[in-house]
């Protein structure tokens, strides 16, 4: 008979999920931006996301320069729900000042993209929480589920995000817990709840900054280890994390995580020179293959990319494959300089990670 708190319909590890129960829960650590909340939902990605920030104006104005909704939404493939209209659409979109409201979320990992914060643009913008998400501000996605995909549902973001920015899986949605939460006058204060911050201060008998405390997180969410031994309980809900009794091993997996939020915001990125982008052509991506014997990613017919190792090509984050997704999400495109370096960034990033998750690794089984 299945048995709750997870009611399963096969058998489990009963001390294992006592012991992984009895860790911090990832809404308890952060709980004072109350319950978790999934990404932005525009409910019309074709016309709410745009690649560029001109494209995103574009489109705003060719929906106001339409005769009438039959107009649009031959021209877009429009939100048909009740939350959105034409004619609210046109009307106030008509007094938006677009500069101003145009800005970058993270639309899948490593690919931001622009949209219009408006309602009439991105309907459903999860404003509770994404509204944190400012200049200076971190925050870790992750999925409170992971159905039918092993865990690698953890990512960094210094912008909001869009809901399946981990998987194309509506029940894997991402999730934002930022850093740092605003009042109404500006002012910032950490997001970890009171009592986590007493059980963290105490166990190590040090004030660890906001920052260090997610770069252990972050640390942790990617240590091999961890993944495995609780692969299962990891399916059916937010992570929960467990902490080491030294603070020396706090700090050694904190600064492994550092650096791996700053490899995965491509802010400091070890260069080994993956990625380069070699061949003559008009630079259209026609259809994305990959070589193994080449260690080559190819786009069209004279243009690549490599070297790309095995490894780094076949990375997953979340339910993507990182490099396929991104270029495949352009097929069709003609690729810019920034798209190009930032596919090579990408790679050398990708590289760092599977080196820093292997040392990550060997200190998470130090520790615990």
């Amino acid at each position: 008979m299945p048995s709750g708190p997870d009611w399963l319909f096969k058998p489990q590890n009963v001390e294992l999920a006592n012991t992984y129960r009895s860790f911090a829960a990832l809404p308890d650590i952060f709980a004072p931006i109350g319950d978790p909340a999934p990404g932005v939902v525009t409910t019309h990605d074709e016309f709410a996301i745009s690649f560029t920030r001109e494209e995103a104006k574009r489109k705003v104005r060719d929906l106001l320069s339409t005769a009438t909704e039959a107009d649009a939404r031959r021209q877009f493939r429009l939100c048909s729900q009740a939350q959105w209209s034409y004619e609210r659409a046109k009307s106030e979109l008509a007094q938006l000042n677009l500069d101003s409201h145009v800005v970058r979320l993270l639309y899948r990992p490593f690919d931001k993209r622009w949209t219009v914060w408006n309602r009439n643009v991105a309907v459903h913008r999860r404003e509770r929480v994404m509204s944190h998400m400012r200049e200076g501000n971190l925050g870790l996605v992750t999925s409170r589920l992971t159905k039918g995909e092993d865990f690698k549902h953890a990512l960094i973001t210094d912008l909001p995000i869009e809901v399946i920015s981990l998987s194309p899986k509506t029940s894997n949605n991402g999730f934002l817990f930022p850093l740092y939460i605003y009042s109404k006058d500006g002012r910032r204060a950490e997001s970890l709840s009171s009592e986590f911050r007493s059980f963290i201060d105490s166990q190590y008998e040090h004030h660890y900054t906001p920052e260090e405390v997610l770069a252990y997180i972050y640390a942790v969410l990617h240590a091999p280890a961890y993944r495995m031994v609780y692969a299962e309980l990891l399916r059916i809900d937010f992570p929960r994390l467990p902490f080491p009794e030294a603070a020396k091993d706090f700090e050694t997996l904190s600064t492994l995580g550092w650096a791996l939020v700053q490899a995965h915001l491509l802010r400091e990125v070890p260069r080994r020179r993956l990625g380069a982008y070699h061949g003559k052509g008009d630079h259209s991506v026609e259809a994305v293959r990959y070589s193994p014997a080449d260690q080559a990613i190819v786009i069209n017919k004279s243009q690549f990319f490599r070297p790309v190792p095995q490894a780094v090509w076949d990375f997953h984050i979340g339910g993507y494959q990182v490099l396929d997704k991104y270029l495949k999400s352009r097929k069709g495109r003609v690729l810019s300089l920034d798209e190009i370096n930032h596919v090579a960034a990408v790679a050398d990033s990708l590289a760092f990670t599977i080196d820093q998750m292997a040392k990550i690794d060997e200190a998470y089984r130090a520790a615990f």
